[in-house]
């Protein structure tokens, strides 16, 4: 068996303010002629379809047009669960129609109505609290295991004193897993924080920018689900977080952010199975992209010279170092480079040793730690902070 794992679509986003859905539009061509290409049977969407819990109407509509032509008419499963971008119960609402199609969405462990195609490649067969059962016309069993966004809100729990995340984790993973079976490829599909073998937090520079109120989850915990293959969602990178047991992290179709270190790699993930050996083979197909760059200049001069020789990048301008930048000059660069997105300027006067922090730079754990200090002129207590993150994560749904 064949499927296709992508994730992190964050369909109707912005990077500062410019809309990607025209461009978004083209990827998701992309992915629907990858998954025709390589003839898969299922494609796997491991979280945050949409960029907000309310997309526009033309974000709703692009991801029902691609879910529906990546299903082929039926004839290919197609399985998503709600990252915490997406409102898990708008998400799920369209299982009314969409599981016609073998189209089926998770946004929490509640079993999901299937409906059975029995002329096409593949159907479902049977379904329960947290998974899916699958067979194709060949005989090929698939069970995947469907583990949204965990979050106590989400799964309508109330989170008892002493109790511990990856306990949780580990309950919440129970019904999921249940079905998986030597004569079936089981997949496990999820949207968390996690890190790779013989890696700590701490090591992983890449989760400061995503920690905060999402607590991580021991990929120990992912091993003992026992997965042929786990289909993660959340980091937007491709990673590896254990090439033995096969725990992956599908990069995101489009770098959204200018902040962004490191501009990764844009890629779907090709995986073949087999019952009872496992993944066969593992493919990244790359997906053609535009990248992000920040670049400093000093003069009008230089940052036109850069603007003419990156026609194909996303561009933030800095201007450094510069008392003034003439405007008409500005919109000479906005009206010849439509690349050209976000202009800002750092004058001469500003002190060099002072350094412009925002809320945007900050994780949500870093904003109330300096709000307190400003308060009280001490950093509050470990357990203070930790109250706060985790009333936080209840109350907006856990979507920063």
């Amino acid at each position: 068996m064949r499927i296709l794992h992508t994730s992190d679509w964050h369909i109707g986003c912005k990077s500062d303010d410019l809309s990607r859905i025209d461009e978004q539009y083209g990827l998701c061509k992309q992915i629907i002629k990858i998954a025709n290409d390589y003839k898969v049977d299922m494609v796997v969407i491991a979280g945050d379809i949409y960029s907000m819990f309310i997309p526009s109407a033309e974000a709703e509509k692009l991801v029902f047009d691609t879910l529906i032509a990546l299903s082929d008419n039926g004839n290919r499963a197609v399985v998503a669960v709600a990252g915490n971008h997406d409102d898990p119960k708008r998400l799920t609402n369209a299982n009314v129609f969409s599981k016609n199609f073998n189209i089926y969405l998770a946004g929490d462990l509640q079993k999901i109505d299937i409906c059975k195609l029995p002329d096409k490649n593949i159907t479902a067969v049977k379904s329960g609290a947290g998974y899916i059962e699958f067979k194709s016309k060949t005989g090929e069993r698939a069970c995947v295991g469907l583990l949204p966004y965990p979050s106590y809100y989400r799964f309508n729990e109330i989170k008892k004193a002493g109790e511990n995340f990856d306990s949780k984790i580990k309950q919440w993973l129970e019904p999921c897993t249940s079905h998986f079976s030597k004569d079936s490829v089981n997949l496990l599909v999820s949207h968390l924080l996690t890190y790779p073998v013989n890696c700590t937090p701490d090591d992983f520079e890449s989760y400061e920018s995503v920690s905060g109120i999402i607590p991580f989850v021991d990929r120990k915990n992912l091993i003992a689900a026992g997965a042929d293959y786990t289909a993660l969602g959340h980091l937007h990178q491709d990673i590896t977080i254990d090439k033995k047991h096969h725990i992956y992290y599908s990069s995101a179709p489009i770098n959204m952010f200018f902040n962004d270190d490191v501009q990764y790699n844009n890629i779907v993930k090709i995986v073949d199975l087999k019952a009872g050996v496992g993944v066969t083979n593992i493919e990244n197909v790359p997906l053609e992209t535009k990248k992000l760059e920040t670049q400093t200049v000093s003069s009008y001069e230089e940052a036109r010279n850069f603007l003419k020789v990156n026609p194909n990048i996303l561009i933030k301008l800095n201007f450094n170092n510069m008392d003034f930048v003439d405007p008409n000059k500005i919109k000479e660069l906005r009206q010849q480079f439509p690349n050209l997105i976000t202009v800002a300027v750092v004058p001469k006067s500003i002190n060099k040793s002072y350094s412009k922090i925002t809320k945007k730079d900050l994780s949500t754990k870093e904003i109330f730690v300096k709000f307190v200090e400003n308060k009280t002129g001490k950093k509050p207590e470990r357990e203070l902070t930790e109250l706060f993150l985790e009333l936080m994560g209840e109350i907006t749904y856990e979507t920063n």
